[in-house]
């Protein structure tokens, strides 16, 4: 950058205007307004309202094909084993059930799953993150 200033006179008073701005100091600008973007983007979830999440599960027997018309329930996990039921579905021509609206962000829940007579086929855990989505998709393999 360069080193010389310019200056106005008016009146007999002076007016410096100087063109220098040091590069440590653009720096350090520079890593406050990062940081501060990276705060918000960090704290977004908790300040803005999300909207409720969708866990959609599919069930496959062995040989990979959907299994249509199996009960799925969904049960809110605790301690002691299983607590309240919170969602009933039955899966459809691909095999797939999606619950929507039911989740609370940063849970764990237990799936049952049930074929048409009532034995039951499986039983797991999984959790919700932030956006009340599961963490990780769901495929039953019964």
């Amino acid at each position: 950058m360069s080193d010389e200033t310019k200056s106005v006179k008016i009146d007999g008073v002076e007016i410096k205007n100087s063109r220098r701005v040091s590069f440590t100091f653009a720096v350090i600008i520079s890593l406050i307004a990062f940081s501060t973007g990276v705060l918000a983007y960090h704290y977004i979830f908790t300040i803005l309202p999300q909207m409720p999440g969708c866990v959609q599960i599919s069930v496959k027997n062995t040989d990979s094909q959907a299994a249509s018309g199996v009960n799925v329930e969904i049960y809110m996990s605790v301690f002691s084993g299983t607590g309240e039921k919170i969602a009933e579905a039955y899966t459809d021509v691909g095999g797939k059930v999606r619950f929507c609206g039911i989740f609370e962000p940063n849970k764990d829940y237990e799936v049952k799953v049930y074929d048409s007579v009532g034995n039951k086929l499986w039983s797991g855990y999984f959790a919700t993150n932030e956006k009340s989505t599961a963490d990780f998709p769901i495929i039953v393999r019964q």
